[in-house]
C-alpha cells in the first residue's frame, strides 16, 4: 500500500496515510470533505498545506489528532502496525497541534500553567528550560498573567507554546498567522525553524502564501478533498510570465505587439484596460522601448510583478484533478 514520497525511504517516514476519505451530512446533502487522500511525512521536514477554503485542510489535520475517524483508508506511525485513520492512539503524545488559529488553552490559566497542564495530560515531564526557549522566541510579554488577560495575538502566542512545550515529533499547525501581527509572524518562523533544527516536523495549514513559500521546501495542496500537488516548493512556485502589464490606451488604441512576442495578445478587463504577461524585466524594457514613440498618447501604464497569491490563484485553476496527472 506504499506511496511514498519521491525523496523519501522506508526508513525516513515518520507518518503515512492511506486513501482516507471523510464524508459530513450538510442539511440533505453529502459532502466529500477528503477523498482517497494520502500523505508520507518525514522527520525533520516542513510541509506547507495549501487550499481554497472548504477543499479539506481542517479535517486532514483533525483526521492526524484522532479528533476526528475516516471513513476509510488506513494509517500508520513510524513503520508501525497500519490502524483506521483517525483512530486514536499512543502516538498522539508525539503529536502537537493547533487548530484553525486557535489552541486548547485554558484562559483562566497563566502560559506557564498552560505548559505544565498540557504536559501532565501527555504524560510528559515539564521542562523549564525548553519552557523559557518557546517564551523567548515568541517573546511572551508575561507567562505567569491569566490568558484572558492577553491580546489576541499574545493568545495566539501562548497557543502555539503550549502545542509544543512536551517536544512533540510532529506539529500539525493549522492556520498558525491567524491574529498575529508581523513581529509575532516573524518570532513564530523563528520558532518553526528552531523546532527543525531539533529535528521536528512541521505540516502548516495557512492562506499566507508568503509565510509558506519563505518557511516550505515542500507543498502539499487540496483541492475539492483531492491531493493535486505534492512535491519541491520550487516546481510549485514555477512559472512562465513573471511580470504583468497594465495598459490604459488613448485614442489610437492599444499598440500592437511586436513580432517577437508572437503567442501572445492583449486582454482587457471590464474597464478596457489591456493587459499582458512578460517573462521578465530584460522582456519588458524591451517592450517599452519599442513602444516609445507610442507611450505618451496612453493615459495610464502599469508595471509590476506577478503576486504569488495571484500566481497561486491561476496554478490552482489550472492544476490537473488528480495528483497522478502532475508531471515531475
Amino acid at each position: 500500500m506504499s506511496s511514498e514520497h519521491p525523496n523519501s525511504t522506508a526508513s525516513e517516514v515518520l507518518l503515512q496515510l492511506q486513501q482516507a476519505s471523510k464524508t459530513y451530512r450538510r442539511g440533505e446533502h453529502q459532502v466529500a470533505a477528503l477523498q482517497d487522500f494520502s500523505l508520507q511525512l518525514q522527520p525533520g521536514e516542513m510541509v506547507g498545506l495549501l487550499g481554497p477554503n472548504g477543499s479539506g485542510k481542517t479535517t486532514l489535520i483533525k483526521l492526524l489528532t484522532g479528533l476526528c475517524k475516516a471513513d476509510s483508508g488506513q494509517m500508520a506511525w513510524r513503520q508501525g502496525p497500519w490502524m483506521a485513520a483517525g483512530e486514536p492512539g499512543r502516538h498522539l503524545r508525539e503529536i502537537g497541534a493547533l487548530l484553525e488559529g486557535r489552541g486548547a488553552a485554558y484562559e483562566r490559566l497563566s502560559t506557564l500553567e498552560n505548559a505544565r497542564y498540557f504536559c501532565g495530560l501527555r504524560e510528559a515531564r515539564f521542562d523549564p528550560v525548553h519552557f523559557k526557549t518557546l517564551a523567548d522566541l515568541l517573546d511572551l510579554p508575561d507567562v505567569h498573567a491569566p490568558l484572558r488577560q492577553l491580546s489576541t495575538g499574545n493568545k495566539l502566542r501562548a497557543a502555539l507554546l503550549g502545542a509544543l512545550i512536551h517536544k512533540p515529533t510532529l506539529a500539525l499547525l493549522d492556520e498558525p498567522t491567524l491574529g498575529l501581527d508581523l513581529e509575532g509572524v516573524e518570532r513564530l518562523q523563528a520558532l518553526l525553524r528552531h523546532g527543525t533544527a531539533q529535528g521536528m516536523s512541521f505540516l502548516l495549514s495557512s492562506h499566507d502564501l508568503h509565510f509558506i513559500e519563505r518557511l516550505c521546501g515542500r507543498i502539499v495542496c487540496i483541492r475539492q478533498g483531492q491531493k493535486v500537488f505534492d512535491g519541491p516548493r520550487q516546481r510549485f512556485v514555477q512559472q512562465e510570465h513573471h511580470y504583468q502589464l497594465r495598459l490604459q490606451a488613448g485614442s489610437a488604441g492599444l499598440p500592437a505587439l511586436p513580432a517577437w512576442l508572437s503567442g501572445r495578445q492583449w486582454q482587457t478587463d471590464a474597464e478596457g484596460i489591456g493587459q499582458l504577461p512578460l517573462r521578465d524585466h530584460a522582456e519588458a524594457c524591451a517592450l517599452l522601448d519599442a513602444w516609445r514613440a507610442e507611450l505618451p498618447a496612453c493615459k495610464a501604464i502599469d508595471l509590476r510583478p506577478i503576486d504569488l497569491r495571484e500566481h497561486y490563484l491561476r496554478l490552482l485553476e489550472s492544476l490537473p484533478q488528480r495528483l497522478d496527472e502532475v508531471q515531475p
